[in-house]
């Protein structure tokens, strides 16, 4: 039997699946190795904030630092591994909060480059800004990308502007700037693209937030994705575009990216 967290104790059963059609809440995936979150105050100020802004007293209990690790003790995960935390609205004042845990696929900076399809919505979703359960626009997007052969989809706006893919930011970088779309406007605030805000420059490579279009794709030198889990993971093909070398990516080695595998 599985072990899951609910609302405030490690309980038996089966997590719920998180689908598009789970109804109103929002969750947010943390990778973890060692047995303990990484990032966790992070994801879980990303969630309240979430909570709080569709509506949620900012009483609700979600999982502290130490709760996650007993969770991990608890399912016997002490290497990568990664905790999907959800909170579903049951009605106006109450929430029910569930922490899972499961091991991870491949993950580290070996990982096979990534394979893109280009996916073009009309705008982008509302509320983007949000991790929210509502994941059908996202889900359908990248198994149409997987039917073609491809990894996930690479979201983009009816202007032409990156969004994300259905689980990981997007940075494109060219003449050593990295570059990626502003957020929430444009796509989710990712807790470890915050966390690449603040380091990257430590590398040497410098950063901006902005609107970037298929132009820009077009023209870098490098595309990156990255998500809590993943860390950072590089991309060897859009489409019919190629790329084979990543020099700048080895850069990332020293930073000590809170990811499991790196």
């Amino acid at each position: 039997m599985s072990v899951v967290w609910r609302n405030g104790y490690l309980a038996e059963g089966r997590p719920d699946e998180v689908t598009g059609s789970s109804g109103w809440g929002v969750f947010t995936t943390a990778g973890c190795d060692q047995g303990r979150p990484l990032l966790w105050p992070r994801h879980a100020r990303r969630l309240a904030e979430s909570l709080v802004d569709l509506g949620a007293d900012k009483s609700v209990g979600l999982p502290t630092d130490q709760d996650v690790s007993e969770l991990l003790g608890a399912a016997g995960l002490g290497g990568p591994a990664r905790v999907r935390v959800v909170a579903r609205r049951v009605e106006s004042s109450k929430w029910n909060i569930e922490a899972s845990a499961m091991s991870c696929g491949e993950v580290g900076p070996t990982i096979e480059p990534a394979r893109l399809a280009i996916h073009r919505w009309a705008s982008a979703p509302p509320l983007a800004g949000h991790k929210t359960l509502s994941r059908l626009a996202w889900d359908l997007a990248r198994e149409r990308a997987q039917q073609m052969g491809f990894h996930d989809a690479l979201l983009i706006d009816s202007a032409d502007n990156l969004l994300e893919t259905s689980v990981a930011n997007v940075w494109v970088m060219t003449d050593g700037v990295v570059r990626t779309p502003r957020a929430p406007n444009d796509c989710l605030p990712g807790v470890m693209r915050e966390w690449l805000l603040e380091n990257l420059g430590r590398t040497g490579l410098s950063t901006v937030v902005g609107d970037l279009t298929l132009i820009d794709l077009v023209a870098a030198d490098e595309i990156w994705l990255s998500n809590a889990v993943v860390g950072v993971r590089r991309v060897g093909e859009v489409d019919d575009q190629l790329w084979r070398a990543w020099p700048q990516f080895d850069l990332l080695d020293d930073l000590g990216i809170p990811a499991p595998g790196w």
